[in-house]
């Protein structure tokens, strides 16, 4: 079994090429992680560097059925999906003034599950115990999503509003 981690997530793949090809595509969506990684080789953090950096290791099967997330149910056979998924997050104070906002537009891979669709888009509102309302949307069309997230939003200043 071959054992791909990248940054802090570890995946097993059923042969060395599928591992291999995920870790070199992983490494080239993420440049910034790459830089950040050399900056620490450069200030003589070599320990702490390899740590996060990409490779791929061969492990025991047991070794993965042990202490890898879902046994032999997460060893992929195939290369798993990746597209570029729009996501947007918007949060608002209980007055409807926005708090904060995140917007990202970057090719997920299918074990990513918390970010990963295959929706044209979706989303959601979600009222926070501290009074804050979050809108939420995410999708694979860009123009879906937009729509989304601006129902979204429309939909958190809506909630915003009905609980001053």
């Amino acid at each position: 079994m071959y054992v791909a981690s990248l940054t802090a997530q570890s995946h097993a793949f059923a042969s060395q090429e599928l591992a291999d090809a995920v870790a070199a595509q992983w490494d080239a969506d993420h440049p910034s992680e790459l830089e950040a990684i050399e900056q620490l080789r450069a200030e003589g953090l070599h320990r702490i560097a390899n740590s996060k950096a990409t490779c791929v290791e061969v492990w025991p099967a047991e070794k993965w059925d042990g202490l890898g997330p879902g046994g032999w149910k997460a060893v992929w056979t195939r290369m798993p999906d990746r597209r570029v998924v729009h996501q947007g997050l918007a949060a608002y104070n209980p007055d409807g003034t926005i708090s904060h906002e995140f917007k990202s537009s970057d090719p997920i891979w299918e074990f990513e599950t918390d970010s990963y669709t295959v929706k044209d888009a979706e989303w959601h509102v979600t009222r926070r115990p501290n009074g804050m309302t979050e809108a939420w949307a995410r999708g694979c069309v860009k123009g879906a999503f937009d729509e989304a997230y601006l129902q979204a939003r429309q939909e958190a200043i809506r909630v915003c509003a009905v609980n001053r």
